[in-house]
């Protein structure tokens, strides 16, 4: 069984992580668990309740039994989310955006900077404003690949969230405009020869992870060149979810950001989920393509 779990607090952008919590919640059976935290120094558990059952209420459309709320203390949000999300073995743990963000970007704050600096599950991160148009559905699933272990793990997951939601599948490789590290080759041509190379490569992997597809998924190939952050921003704004891979280092079953995951997390504009190192099939019991059809819209 699966568990979601929204961070929240009483300002909109958590309204903004349960619009989102919401989406993905709908898409499956599993538990959703509005949590909450409270200073452990200084708790204030009437304030606390009174966010919880808030938001829980905005999750319109869950059957009851699924929700449940939670209130943690902890020195930070983070921290006591983290906890949380072991203890209750969650699949993936929403939140909102900072509020320093601009409107429909994903811009993540304090606590989401620090969830996503070694989350024991899934992060997803929503958009400034996603509460506003957050009975759109899902229409256009992306993921960034690049055939490495970790965009294989990010491709396994947006092929699972298509499929529940009846969305079209868009997998995005960008091949970089700079390939660092070939000047030491010392010549212009060996520089070529290097990013021939590393194109060859990533177009190898592409067409590979299309073939033997289940035929109901609908599936865009897309091949873009410039720096990968930055297009993956771009192509965002097509985009209803763009799910991610971790970076290739730091603690298995964890997220860690970094350089182009972290930077599409800070400008993607629609939300991002940044998966898990060494999760053979991430968010599978989250999408649910039988208990899915017929509810969302």
């Amino acid at each position: 069984m699966s568990t979601i779990l929204i961070g929240v607090d009483s300002s909109a952008r958590s309204e903004d992580a349960v619009a989102l919590g919401r989406r993905l919640a709908l898409a499956g059976t599993g538990k959703v668990i509005a949590a909450t935290v409270t200073p452990s120094d200084h708790p204030d558990r009437d304030q606390a309740h009174a966010t919880v059952r808030r938001m829980s209420g905005l999750l319109m459309g869950i059957e009851p039994d699924r929700i449940r709320t939670a209130i943690v203390t902890g020195r930070s949000p983070a921290e006591a989310l983290h906890g949380l999300a072991e203890s209750d073995h969650a699949s993936v743990l929403v939140v909102g955006s900072s509020h320093r963000g601009r409107l429909g970007r994903v811009q993540p704050g304090g606590t989401a900077e620090r969830l996503l600096a070694g989350s024991p599950c899934a992060v997803a991160l929503a958009p400034d404003g996603y509460r506003v148009p957050a009975d759109k559905p899902l229409r256009r699933v992306g993921v960034a690949f690049d055939g490495s272990p970790e965009s294989r793990t990010a491709f396994a997951a947006a092929l699972s969230a298509a499929q529940a939601c009846n969305a079209e599948l868009e997998v995005i490789t960008v091949i970089p405009t700079r390939v660092y590290g070939a000047p030491v080759l010392g010549t212009p041509s060996g520089y070529e020869v290097v990013r021939a190379d590393v194109e060859g490569s990533l177009r190898h992997d592409h067409a590979e992870a299309l073939t033997d597809l289940p035929d109901a998924v609908r599936v865009e190939s897309v091949m873009l060149e410039g720096h990968p952050a930055v297009v993956l921003a771009e192509r965002s704004a097509d985009l209803d979810l763009l799910f991610i891979g971790s970076r290739g280092y730091g603690p298995l079953r964890a997220v860690l950001t970094g350089g182009t995951s972290g930077a599409v997390t800070r400008t993607a504009q629609c939300p991002v989920i940044v998966l898990p190192r060494g999760v053979e099939a991430p968010l599978a019991e989250v999408f649910d393509t039988a208990a899915a059809a017929g509810r969302l819209a």
